[in-house]
């Protein structure tokens, strides 16, 4: 009977600590930093590029390479941001305010923080000077920690200037149409260290003789982009990347490699579309959920070739380079038996019509040895 009444005197308290925890991070900001700056535009013109568009802060915004995922709209509104600064997690970020009507709102970044931060919520206010609009950016965080509390002055300082970079980066593209010098910069150094990394891209090729049209063919690889997860024995599940419903060039989907699917997943997106000559190039753009192993600058040609009107040859060309460097070697054969897997459900799904999960392949598997 002691011990019981002991556990439970132990849970009451835990739960204390718990609810004493969670009112912590709900405490007042003991981290603040604001920018304001005068931009030659009426407000609504500011309002479109800064909060209506939420989903575009990456043509302008020099931290930002790219919104991955954008879903909603106003106080709904969700972006999975791809971060340019070095050292940075992608964010996740969320509309939790919005008043179009006072020209302001408030969005909260959920995820990517550093384990020091209970929270990070930014405040964007825009006030009419005639014809030009005053932006008032705030950003109001709190921080715990031993980290937190020994690097609070050093944040503030750092917040600071990041609100600045971003007010001057939004003026210049509101007033001009073009970039910010310094997005244009990072932008060029991408590409060139992009270059310079494609030099040493290992490859793996598979082919596939397939007995159906190649049209039919196409209607997998091509049109049915979005789809590959009937075709894919190691995709349970994809679907269409938010904002997007057609093959297109710039067309992105979600490929999901477990059922569980925050766990592991790639976003793809097509970086050429040619269904006169049913060929397809799918750059691999974000990853989530591969441990140790980073898989960088990846993208896959695929083509089908018309052999006769009943037979196809399907080609597949995977492009990768890995981090640390000296996994290229070690995942090639993985990758290349992956991708043969993927090219016999192809060569299934094109014949028999039938979705090819991981429990169907292991029951057709014997017909491609």
């Amino acid at each position: 009977m002691k011990t019981k009444i002991m556990l439970m005197i132990l849970v009451m308290f835990l739960g204390i600590q718990g609810v004493k925890a969670q009112d912590m991070e709900r405490k007042e900001p003991n981290l603040q930093a604001s920018y304001e700056i005068e931009i030659d535009a009426p407000i609504e013109t500011v309002w479109n590029a800064l909060a209506v568009d939420y989903g575009g802060i990456g043509k302008w915004a020099s931290g930002v390479n790219h919104v991955v995922e954008f879903s909603g709209e106003g106080g709904d509104a969700k972006r999975f941001c791809s971060i340019s600064a070095a050292g940075f997690n992608d964010t996740r970020e969320r509309v939790i305010k919005w008043e179009p009507e006072n020209y302001y709102f408030e969005y909260e970044l959920y995820e990517g923080l550093p384990g020091f931060v209970r929270y990070s919520i930014n405040k964007d206010k825009l006030t009419p000077k005639g014809d030009k609009t005053i932006w008032t950016s705030y950003n109001d965080m709190r921080v715990g920690g031993f980290m937190g509390l020994t690097m609070k002055w050093m944040m503030r300082k750092q917040l600071t200037k990041v609100l600045q970079n971003k007010a001057e980066e939004l003026k210049h593209f509101v007033e001009t149409g073009e970039p910010h010098p310094r997005k244009v910069e990072i932008m060029g150094k991408k590409v060139s260290k992009d270059t310079k990394m494609r030099k040493k891209i290992a490859v793996v090729e598979v082919e596939q003789k397939i007995d159906t049209p190649v049209e039919r063919v196409w209607e997998i690889i091509g049109e049915g982009f979005a789809d590959v997860a009937d075709s894919n024995p190691n995709c349970p599940y994809s679907e269409w990347s938010s904002g997007h419903n057609e093959p297109k060039v710039g067309a992105m989907r979600i490929m999901y490699m477990t059922n569980n699917r925050e766990k592991k997943y790639f976003v793809d997106k097509i970086a050429k579309y040619d269904p006169e000559n049913h060929h397809i190039t799918i750059e691999i753009v974000d990853k989530k959920g591969f441990g140790n192993l980073n898989i960088d600058y990846s993208w896959v040609n695929m083509d089908a070739t018309k052999i006769s009107n009943n037979k196809t040859l399907l080609k597949i060309r995977f492009n990768y380079l890995t981090r640390p460097r000296f996994f290229k070697s070690l995942a090639k054969a993985p990758m290349r038996k992956a991708f043969q897997r993927y090219a016999h459900g192809i060569d299934y799904h094109a014949k028999t019509g039938e979705k090819v999960t991981e429990q169907k392949w292991k029951k057709i598997r014997h017909l491609y040895k």
